[in-house]
């Protein structure tokens, strides 16, 4: 299982610290990013900015839009048989497979615009940080790495705030975030 870690480095000096550690080969899967106010000094040192589909909540949203479309397209489909009883044939089958499908690509499409509008909401309690002009790191290690990523960060000064370790029932894909302050409690 995947994992997210967070961690806080106060200075650009300590950031570039943890890229020499980072990027040992040796290190392999572990994928990391920084989140910053000031992206260009943190592009300009080589190390790896977050991406705009991180920032915002596309994902979220898309798939949020995707499903209510879907539902709505079943919906009108229910409605349009019933009203308009259609018997078999090739407009029965064409409108039970292109309005549910219509619906949802345009659901999905439309939500994906919205989220690009909206702050990733798993990121909102890290924000003031940014805001602060601290830089923030993510980075997404196996489980069976966490102990060492954590003894790297120890090793050069940065602090953890946050944790995506646990797995939201019956949404596999969508991970949870816990503060700083639950993993340490």
């Amino acid at each position: 299982m995947k994992h997210r870690l967070i961690f806080l480095s106060k200075t650009p000096s300590k950031l570039r610290e943890v890229a020499d550690m980072l990027n040992q080969p040796h290190l392999t899967g572990w994928r990391w990013c920084v989140v910053s106010k000031h992206t260009a000094d943190v592009q300009r040192m080589g190390v790896p900015v977050a991406s705009e589909l991180l920032l915002s909540n596309l994902y979220g949203r898309a798939w949020r839009g995707g499903f209510w479309g879907f539902l709505l397209g079943c919906l009108l489909v229910m409605i349009f048989v019933s009203v308009f009883n259609l018997d078999e044939g090739l407009a029965r089958a064409i409108l039970f497979y292109s309005l549910p499908l219509s619906f949802l690509c345009f659901g999905a499409w439309e939500g994906g615009f919205v989220g690009l509008t909206e702050n990733n909401p798993d990121l909102v309690h890290f924000q003031s940080y940014v805001d602060s002009g601290r830089l923030v790191l993510l980075v997404d290690v196996n489980s069976v790495d966490l102990r060492l990523l954590k003894k790297i960060m120890a090793m050069c000064n940065v602090e953890q705030i946050g944790d995506y370790s646990r797995l939201l029932p019956g949404m596999p894909w969508r991970e949870h975030s816990i503060s700083a302050a639950q993993v340490n409690g």
